[in-house]
């Protein structure tokens, strides 16, 4: 395993946190009635998805920024 500097890991916990965030806010706008006054029918929908889509791109830019480099 390779050490981290405190900066890289202060950076990583706060991508995480943005994930946890944005894949929460995904599944409040697809399972919950919160916000249903002000987003309803299909925004409700497009919301939910452009929110799990960031979601999945940060873990994405998340895990390719910190996998272990390959050795060569």
């Amino acid at each position: 395993m390779i050490k981290k500097s405190p900066t890289e890991m202060i950076n990583l916990v706060f991508s995480g946190m943005m994930v946890l965030l944005t894949f929460t806010g995904a599944i409040v706008f697809f399972f919950t009635d919160l916000l249903s006054d002000k987003a309803f029918g299909s925004k409700r929908i497009v919301l939910g998805v452009v929110f799990l889509a960031y979601a999945i791109y940060r873990s994405y830019r998340m895990y390719s920024a910190y996998k272990p480099k390959e050795q060569s």
